[in-house]
């Protein structure tokens, strides 16, 4: 870390600021871009990023910024003072005093591999060319990847400090086909490695046909009878629901009456067969060893067969309750997961399909921000997927919407199958409801 903390802290002190936390995060990252077998673009760039944040009269100020120069460390003491005259009242004791272990999180920093610009360029051209091999109705084929390295780092008045590293690799491949009535169909995968170019191109081949397939399947294909049907979620579209009812295991939004699991710890919410854990040292581009309070992140159930057993603590909301915290701090007091795992099930993907026996597998889900009601959710969603006849695969289905309520569906869980994937910061498998509204035709 390129930054002398001290000024930040004596320029705290001198200001009245106290206790006082300051967080800093450096990123530098080489990528590069191929569309449709040539380079359109290469970026190498590095960025910085400062914030701090503490107490002045009793009431809470922060500032932050991306510029950073010999003026900063003052300029953010006259922000967060100026800020605290308007902030709410908070006590010290809400900023972690240490005493805690911290755990260890999962990384593969030392067998990391760096690549080049060019050798980047290479693998970008040669995952395009096993692309393009796919299929001869793609018209457009585009190759991301990047190479990314970032340290941050926490630290406060209080003598808490703590710093992660991170370096990955990414992949995105984005594909448009179009079919002899010039109907253009388009698909997405992305992915990553933490080792090295090598690994990352020898996962690739399952990610291309995904992004390859949710294309070119859908060439004149429709809706289906509006009804109820028996549904599968892929473990992205599973996530992406699941997502939406993390706000309300924050222990904030039960302590302010916000959330639709207040006074649900010890009852079952969700299907008996789903167990959820906070998992934040899994290996990871998520995983973090500490909170935004600076306080050691746990390992923990959240919900045990189908039974809500916490909620997501702050150190603030653990102190309103005389309890202690569970290392899920997200800022100004919220709590909020770094890492969730869904436990899979004993079955595949076809072994769930064969149990459905005859319903819909819904791969897409589209509409999130505006489809879903935050406080009630209840959802009505477009989507897209394949009917399942008789345990298999019989024709791909598109011009539909689900709809229902997130609580009634996740209680309606059947079963889970083994394809677990980490669906930004949730690692999941698909998932067997026993209904779903489906409204087509």
């Amino acid at each position: 870390m390129r930054l002398n903390e001290k000024i930040y802290f004596e320029k705290a002190k001198q200001n009245g600021i106290e206790p006082f936390v300051l967080s800093y995060g450096e990123k530098t990252g080489i990528s590069v871009l191929v569309y449709n077998g040539e380079i359109e673009k290469q970026l190498i760039g590095e960025s910085q990023s400062i914030s701090g944040r503490g107490i002045v009269n009793g009431k809470v100020g922060a500032f932050g910024t991306d510029a950073i120069d010999k003026d900063t460390p003052d300029f953010m003491m006259n922000s967060i003072v100026e800020a605290a005259r308007f902030g709410k009242e908070l006590s010290p004791d809400t900023f972690y005093r240490g005493g805690k272990k911290y755990g260890r999180v999962q990384s593969k920093e030392k067998a990391f591999v760096k690549a080049t610009l060019k050798e980047l360029r290479e693998a970008a051209l040669s995952l395009y060319e096993r692309v393009k091999a796919k299929d001869e109705r793609l018209t457009t084929i585009e190759v991301s990847i990047s190479m990314k390295e970032g340290k941050f780092k926490k630290s406060n008045s209080y003598g808490v400090s703590k710093a992660e590293t991170k370096k990955s690799y990414t992949c995105g491949i984005s594909v448009v086909a179009t079919d002899e009535s010039d109907e253009p169909r388009s698909g997405y995968s992305g992915f990553e490695s933490f080792i090295s170019l090598e690994d990352l191109a020898s996962k690739a081949e399952k990610y291309i046909d995904r992004a390859v397939h949710s294309a070119v399947d859908f060439f004149k294909t429709g809706p289906i009878p509006s009804k109820s049907y028996k549904a599968v979620l892929s473990p992205d579209c599973f996530s992406s629901l699941f997502e939406f009812c993390l706000s309300h295991f924050n222990a904030k939004s039960v302590q302010k009456h916000l959330s639709v699991y207040e006074g649900k710890v010890g009852e079952e919410i969700f299907s008996p067969c789903f167990t959820v854990k906070h998992t934040p040292f899994v290996l990871s581009s998520s995983s973090l060893s500490f909170d935004s309070d600076i306080y050691p992140t746990q390992n923990f159930t959240l919900i045990d067969k189908g039974v809500l057993k916490t909620y997501f603590y702050s150190v603030e909301t653990a102190n309103n309750e005389g309890i202690e915290s569970n290392g899920c701090g997200s800022g100004d007091g919220n709590g909020e997961p770094t890492i969730l795992t869904v436990s899979k099930g004993r079955s595949s993907l076809e072994g769930l399909f064969r149990r459905m026996k005859n319903g819909i597998y819904i791969t897409s889900i589209s509409g999130l921000n505006s489809g879903i009601n935050g406080q009630t959710l209840d959802f009505s969603l477009p989507c897209q997927g394949y009917l399942i006849k008789d345990g298999k695969i019989e024709k791909a289905v598109s011009m539909i919407v689900c709809a229902g309520n997130l609580k009634e569906l996740f209680h309606g869980a059947l079963a889970l199958a083994d394809d677990v994937e980490d669906c930004g910061g949730i690692f999941t498998p698909s998932v067997l409801f026993k209904s779903l509204s489906i409204s087509g035709q």
